[in-house]
């Protein structure tokens, strides 16, 4: 009759440490982390970018909401400087086209400086800072003339570059005036 061999302590731990020392002996190092690869915009998709942010500058100092959108795609989102969340043009529209009817009707705004980069293959962002106007809101309060910074989010289509997302907000200049330089590195 055969009796079962008992696997005793000393042997369940020498084939332990075995097999972590295998594992270990054949497993790869970690690989350093390969940094991203800067993609490049051609200087067409940039000039073309560029003059999508220009036509968005004179349509809204026309008041003409339906072209301040043409780049837009139609799923596209933006957060007003208030802080207003719209979800596809056809409510962008509706909206920027009702403040221009009202508070907006008279307000012109120019742009400043424009800055363009590509953040992969077909998309882009482009920030610009917008000169504001002084504006009346329906309770009679005079919004001073101030700077927003807009970023816009872009992808190429087979019909040009279009707007994805869009955020304005204010620039705080005392805020930026005294901001404390970055750490050198």
């Amino acid at each position: 009759m055969n009796t079962p061999k008992v696997i005793t302590g000393p042997f369940l731990l020498l084939t332990a440490a075995s097999l972590f020392w295998l594992a270990g002996a054949f497993a790869r190092p970690p690989e350093a982390e390969t940094p991203a690869k800067a993609h490049q915009l051609s200087a067409g998709d940039e000039k073309a970018i560029r003059d999508a942010v220009k036509d968005q500058e004179a349509a809204w100092n026309k008041h003409d909401m339906k072209a301040f959108t043409k780049a837009f795609r139609d799923d596209a989102e933006g957060v007003n400087v208030v802080g207003m969340h719209w979800r596809g043009k056809t409510e962008i529209l509706k909206h920027l086209t009702a403040y221009h009817d009202t508070i907006f009707k008279d307000l012109e705004e120019t742009i400043e400086e424009v800055n363009v980069h590509a953040t992969g293959v077909g998309s882009a962002i482009a920030v610009s800072v917008w000169k504001v106007g002084s504006f009346k809101v329906p309770s009679g309060i005079v919004v001073p003339a101030c700077r927003h910074r807009s970023t816009l989010v872009l992808a190429k289509a087979s019909d040009g570059w279009k707007v994805v997302h869009f955020h304005n907000t204010t620039i705080n200049e005392v805020a930026v005036k005294n901001a404390p330089a970055p750490p050198k590195k």
